[in-house]
């Protein structure tokens, strides 16, 4: 089994990654797209607290998602720590960018404070 570099573990009280048999039938599932601006954008309810997510990735509309792992966001601490951002009332804005290190971040926009969760393997040819 391969150990995951990220999320780092001083982040485990933002996020942190969970094992993948436990959550399925709870956890949302989300694939995110090189090829819309290698962003992935969802407003949530604020008081859903915490989310889990099973994450995927797509390099191009086309290809087949690439599984990055299950985590648990827990939405408070994001927002408290500018990671996400207020959205209306109710909700926030999370936001998800594969950035060309190939590591994907949760990051409000570019050049703002940015948390790593994963990472997509080098493609090989």
């Amino acid at each position: 089994m391969v150990q995951e570099k990220y999320p780092l573990a001083q982040f485990r009280h933002i996020v942190e990654r969970v094992d993948q048999g436990s959550l399925l039938h709870r956890s949302r599932h989300w694939i995110g797209n090189d090829d819309t601006d290698r962003n992935y954008l969802i407003t949530l309810p604020r008081d859903e607290d915490p989310i889990y997510v099973e994450l995927s990735w797509k390099r191009t509309a086309e290809a087949r998602p690439e599984f990055v792992g299950i985590f648990k966001f827990f939405i408070a601490a994001l927002l408290s720590e500018n990671y996400i951002r207020q959205c209306g009332a109710g909700n926030v804005r999370l936001r998800i960018v594969h950035c060309p290190d190939g590591v994907l971040y949760i990051q409000t926009k570019s050049g703002k404070p940015a948390l790593a969760i994963g990472e997509l393997r080098a493609i090989t040819r």
